[in-house]
C-alpha cells in the first residue's frame, strides 16, 4: 500500500496578545483651560465638576478592565493627566506604557495609548489647518517590533475632504513602512465600504483599505456584514473605529493575525433598552446637565495576535 505524504504548514506560537480601540467619549478633567468643549467647562450650569469627572473615569476604567487588552487606543482624551487617572483607576490592570501626544493649541481632545509592551519609539504626524495628529507608536514586543497607527479622524458632519487630508497623510508614511508589521487603530470616521456622497473614500481608496484581495486588510471582514458597526443611534449601525493590518501581520513571520478573532466588545452594562452602546448622559439632548450615568457612544474593538516562533 502506498502512502500519499502531505505537507501541512506548522507554526509553533510564542505570546498571544489582545488589541483594541475604543472611542471613550470626551474625558475631560474639571480644571479650566479654555479650550473645553462648552458642556465639560468645569463648575458651569452643565454641572461638570470633580464629582463627574470621577464618575465617568470609574465608568470607562470598568470597560477597559473588562476588554483586558495589551494594547488599547483610546480616543477623544484631553491631556496626559486624565490618562493617567485613569490608568490609575485599574488598578491591578493598570498599564506600565502611556502614550500622549504633545497636543496642538486650541485642541480639546488628542488620541492616547496604553500598552503593556515596552514603547520604543514614537512619532507624530501633524497637518495644516487639521486638528488632530496621526500618532505612531513602535512597540517592542519579545524581539519583534510592531508599529500602532492611533487615529481619530474628523467627524461625518465635515467634508470628506478634511478626512482625506488624514488619508493621504497616513498613505504617504505607510510608503516607508514596506515590509514592516502595522497596526492601523481608531476612529477613522469612515466607514470600512465607500457610501454615499464618496464618505469613506480616502479611508478606502487612499489608503487601499478593504479584504485580503486590497493593499491593507480590514479586520471587519472577518465578521457576517451585519455585524459590521462599532458605533450604533437608533436604526443606523455604522464601523467607524477599525483595527486594519499590514500584509506582514499574516504572512507567518514575527507577529501573526489571528484569523477571525475580531470582536465588538459588548458588555450588558454598556447598553442601552434598544442594544446600542448606552453613551455619557446629557439631558436636553447633549446640551444640558450631566446626570453621571453612560459609558461612551462607541463600541470598543478587539482582535487577537500572537508572536511565531523560530
Amino acid at each position: 500500500m502506498r502512502f500519499l505524504l502531505l505537507f501541512v504548514p506548522f507554526f509553533l506560537f510564542g505570546l498571544e496578545f489582545k488589541v483594541a480601540t475604543y472611542n471613550i467619549e470626551n474625558l475631560f478633567d474639571a480644571t479650566k483651560n479654555g479650550n473645553e468643549y462648552k458642556e465639560y467647562s468645569p463648575n458651569t450650569k452643565h454641572g461638570w465638576n470633580e464629582a463627574m469627572v470621577e464618575r465617568k473615569i470609574a465608568h470607562i476604567a470598568q470597560v477597559i478592565g473588562d476588554i483586558n487588552a495589551d494594547v488599547i487606543a483610546l480616543a477623544e482624551v484631553e491631556n496626559k493627566a486624565i490618562l493617567e487617572r485613569l490608568n490609575n483607576a485599574l488598578g491591578a490592570k493598570k498599564y506600565p506604557y502611556l502614550f500622549y501626544p504633545k497636543k496642538k493649541e486650541r485642541v480639546s481632545i488628542e488620541s492616547a495609548l496604553l500598552s503593556r509592551f515596552p514603547i520604543a519609539q514614537t512619532d507624530s504626524l501633524f497637518m495644516k489647518d487639521q486638528p488632530r495628529g496621526i500618532h505612531r507608536i513602535t512597540l517592542k514586543i519579545e524581539q519583534n517590533l510592531l508599529d500602532v497607527y492611533i487615529n481619530h479622524w474628523p467627524a461625518h458632519k465635515e467634508k470628506e475632504d478634511e478626512r482625506l487630508v488624514y488619508a493621504t497623510t497616513l498613505k504617504n508614511s505607510l510608503l516607508k513602512e514596506k515590509d514592516k508589521a502595522f497596526i492601523l487603530l481608531g476612529d477613522f470616521n469612515s466607514p470600512y465600504q465607500v457610501q454615499k456622497e464618496d464618505w469613506g473614500l480616502g479611508f478606502v481608496t487612499v489608503l487601499g483599505v478593504g479584504d485580503k484581495s486590497a493593499p491593507l486588510y480590514n479586520t471587519w471582514y472577518d465578521l457576517p456584514q451585519n455585524e459590521r458597526y462599532s458605533h450604533s443611534y437608533g436604526k443606523q449601525k455604522t464601523a467607524l473605529d477599525h483595527i486594519v493590518i499590514a500584509p506582514t501581520l499574516y504572512d507567518a513571520k514575527g507577529i501573526e493575525y489571528k484569523a477571525n478573532s475580531l470582536k465588538r466588545f459588548e458588555a450588558p452594562y454598556m447598553l442601552d433598552v434598544k442594544g446600542n452602546p448606552k453613551r455619557w448622559q446629557i439631558s436636553d439632548r447633549g446640551k444640558g446637565k450631566h446626570l453621571g450615568e453612560g459609558y461612551s457612544d462607541h463600541f470598543p474593538v478587539t482582535a487577537i495576535f500572537h508572536t511565531l516562533k523560530d
